[in-house]
């Protein structure tokens, strides 16, 4: 990571070099990039997937862990990594797709640089929660996603897989809010012990 001290405030960015290595490990120098890091495959395609031979297994899961560790600096990316990884244990030829998706995005969005400028007067830590309800068409499950704020900046974010299936997108919508809300009282906690007293806002669909 790189961290830039500046006069309006700080600058933070994701490690560009882990993006080149993704890139070059997966072959995909001078290929053409696209605009987002995930499509969701359709049944049919899903119906139709095979495991990988044995012997691609081990690059998959080297090359899917550090797309797992890029993530943790690109939002935008976290979802569409955390597919991939869901497929560690048996990769297949859809999952191999989706790490080259994410590696195409990478060509054409090789960086992001957070600007966090000097703010003054903040109350309030606003947490966002969404879900996606039964977005897995192989399992069924749903998946949670949301981001914690100080005024116009970004803290945390996290794109999970819920770990049961839920009924209704009700359910689905509370598992993802008490996610979200343990995340904001954990990050409250810190503030606290840093001298910081902030409200907490928690705010979904």
């Amino acid at each position: 990571r790189v961290v830039r001290w500046t006069d309006k405030g700080v600058e933070y960015e994701a490690d560009p070099r882990q993006a080149e290595k993704l890139i070059e490990e997966l072959g995909l120098d001078g290929a053409k990039g696209v605009v987002t890091p995930a499509v969701k495959a359709n049944l049919a395609t899903i119906r139709s997937d095979k495991e990988l031979p044995e012997s691609q297994e081990t690059h998959f899961r080297a090359l899917a862990a550090r797309a797992n560790y890029l993530s943790a600096d690109r939002p935008e990316a976290q979802f569409a990594a955390k597919e991939v990884c869901r497929f560690m244990a048996k990769p297949t030829v859809v999952s191999a797709e989706a790490l080259k998706r994410i590696g195409r995005y990478l060509v054409m969005h090789p960086r992001l640089v957070y600007d966090y400028p000097f703010q003054e007067n903040i109350e309030c830590l606003d947490v966002y929660a969404d879900t996606d309800h039964a977005g897995c068409l192989r399992t069924r499950k749903s998946t949670s996603g949301g981001c914690i704020m100080i005024g116009k900046h970004l803290l945390k974010s996290w794109s999970s897989t819920q770990p049961t299936i839920t009924l209704s997108s009700g359910e689905a919508e509370l598992h993802g809010v008490v996610k979200a809300g343990a995340n904001g009282l954990g990050l409250i906690s810190l503030l606290h012990d840093l001298g910081v007293r902030l409200q907490l806002n928690l705010w979904t669909d």
